[in-house]
């Protein structure tokens, strides 16, 4: 393997790492605002649901940048491709993600019942919606999205509309997406609550962790039954053409090809039933990282299921976008994964303190928590 296609399978491995980021710390923001109308049942409650992520909700979600950031750095043409094709779905994101800073800043400002209410289900929908869509995009990635390139006018054109998004395979993927991120909310507010709250939590995340396994094993079993993937002929990093074929069982055929690639949705399945088993004996510590594996497994078995496709076109095979085809120059790469190096490790130790100084001494949280400290929380 020549230096350029290492950088390239170290640049699709880095956006990888990127995804499982966003989805272990913007996942469990996401999760404990679909939860909020659950896990609390009266004011103070929802305001304690609330400040166990209220801290680091904005820092979390910068990660959705830096995956944007990544992608457009690493794989610009898939940049052009899928943020043209999803459009709309983006800008539903986007707006969804808008109620998030504007709820939480401003539910505590005024003491009426509606007011505080209105803010909760602007919450609620901030959070449920990208963790649907972002869910319902990966599975669109999985089985093909219809675009085309011209070579004339050096574009990609998008030849669908955003309801043909909402198909069954993706529509299975977005549930897949909104439990686990439930879950892993969960875990959260279990890990830093206490009371009848944290007994909610408990409870709360072993049915989503449920609902992830039956939609997980289900994704599964349609992948196996025969739904179509895509293969890749000429597939070197050497190779001058990369032919693209759509075949059926295509998603399940790495897994003959790599039978190692079959650990990923293993782990995934093992890690959900650990988050069950755990949140069964209220051990929060052991649920909440047995729901960090979840999605890191999850991730991990729809790229190697994909792999070395990123961006598959199910019109015209031939114009998707794969590791070799997709990335940025061999320098661009070189810089882009030294300055990841460097900032990574950075990045992590400084949100290690952040966590440390924030919930370092067992500081949990309930009513009587929030009532005492009602000028200091949201």
């Amino acid at each position: 393997m020549t230096e350029f296609a290492t950088l390239q399978l170290l640049g699709w491995l880095a956006v990888g790492a990127v995804m499982f980021l966003l989805a272990a710390t913007a996942g469990f923001d996401f999760g404990a605002g679909i939860l909020l109308p659950y896990l609390g049942r009266n004011d103070l409650e929802r305001r304690a649901v609330i400040n166990t992520v209220g801290p680091t909700w904005d820092g979390n979600q910068v990660w959705l940048i830096i995956a944007g950031g990544a992608i457009f750095a690493i794989w610009p043409r898939v940049y052009a491709a899928a943020f043209s094709g999803f459009y709309f779905a983006m800008m539903l994101v986007l707006w969804a993600l808008f109620l998030r800073p504007v709820a939480f800043e401003y539910r505590s400002k005024m003491k009426s019942a509606a007011w505080r209410s209105f803010w909760d289900w602007a919450l609620f929908i901030g959070s449920l919606v990208p963790a649907l869509i972002l869910g319902v995009g990966l599975g669109n990635a999985l089985i093909g999205v219809p675009f085309h390139y011209n070579p004339m006018s050096v574009r990609f054109f998008y030849d669908g509309t955003f309801w043909g998004l909402l198909r069954g395979f993706p529509l299975l993927c977005g549930v897949v997406s909104l439990a686990m991120m439930c879950l892993h909310g969960a875990a959260y507010v279990g890990l830093r609550t206490i009371g009848v709250i944290n007994q909610r939590a408990n409870r709360a995340m072993q049915v989503c962790a449920w609902v992830y396994i039956a939609g997980f094993l289900a994704a599964g079993v349609w992948v196996l039954s025969g739904l179509a993937g895509f293969r890749v002929l000429a597939s070197t990093p050497n190779a001058t053409i990369n032919n693209v074929l759509m075949i059926s069982h295509g998603l399940a055929r790495n897994y003959s090809l790599h039978p190692w690639f079959i650990a990923p949705p293993i782990l995934a399945f093992v890690s959900a039933l650990a988050v069950i088993f755990f949140a069964r004996r209220a051990n929060n510590a052991g649920a909440f990282w047995a729901s960090v594996c979840v999605p890191a497994f999850t991730i991990a078995t729809a790229g190697l299921s994909m792999y070395p496709v990123i961006l598959p076109s199910n019109t015209q095979p031939q114009d998707s976008l794969i590791i070799w085809n997709a990335s940025s120059s061999l320098i661009s790469l070189l810089g882009i994964l030294t300055t990841a190096l460097i900032a990574l490790p950075v990045i992590f130790v400084y949100t290690a303190f952040v966590y440390k100084k924030l919930w370092g001494r067992g500081r949990r949280l309930n009513e009587e928590v929030v009532a005492k400290e009602d000028h200091l929380l949201y």
